[in-house]
């Protein structure tokens, strides 16, 4: 077995490989926050369901709605994720504040550990973004988040996958 041949060869590297080990197992059973060179392998595991809806973006720019077909997947990505994550970012700041920062530190104030964007400067940021993924000017812009079931997507002219 390694671990006896490790102690027979280097009994230090043994010790420090077994306190690895107890420093890894105790991590992954306390489900603590990951701290490198210690990971909690529970945060890579968890099966994702299918979602009954999904957030679909629509994104007129000067009076022409984007779509996705005319965009490689990354150039989509690129263009579609900072509206979708934006959207969401109040909602990381509650979970993330409740589940992580506050279990962690409980008299800590929230205002030093959650971010306020606003949408006026998230606006003018984002249609600055576009413009430069685009390489076009961007005189006009509307987003919208839709909601949109799952066999909407999948019956949609514009998806594109093979299975």
């Amino acid at each position: 077995m390694y671990l006896q041949q490790l102690y027979r060869h280097n009994k230090w590297m043994f010790v420090a490989l077994i306190v690895f080990m107890m420093g890894q197992l105790l991590n992954n059973l306390r489900q603590d926050i990951a701290i490198s060179p210690l990971y909690s392998y529970g945060m890579y595991s968890e099966k994702m369901y299918p979602q009954s809806n999904y957030t679909v973006c629509k994104i007129v720019v000067n009076g022409k709605t984007l779509q996705a077909k005319d965009f490689t997947p990354q150039q989509w990505d690129n263009i579609t994720l900072p509206i979708l994550r934006y959207s969401q970012q109040q909602v990381w700041n509650k979970q993330l504040w409740q589940q992580d920062i506050h279990r962690l530190m409980p008299f800590a104030d929230s205002n030093r550990f959650t971010n306020n964007l606003y949408l006026q400067d998230f606006e003018a940021w984002y249609k600055t973004y576009l413009a430069h993924q685009l390489s076009q000017p961007i005189n006009s812009l509307r987003a919208t988040l839709i909601a949109t079931p799952i066999k909407q997507i999948t019956n949609s002219p514009y998806n594109h996958h093979s299975d």
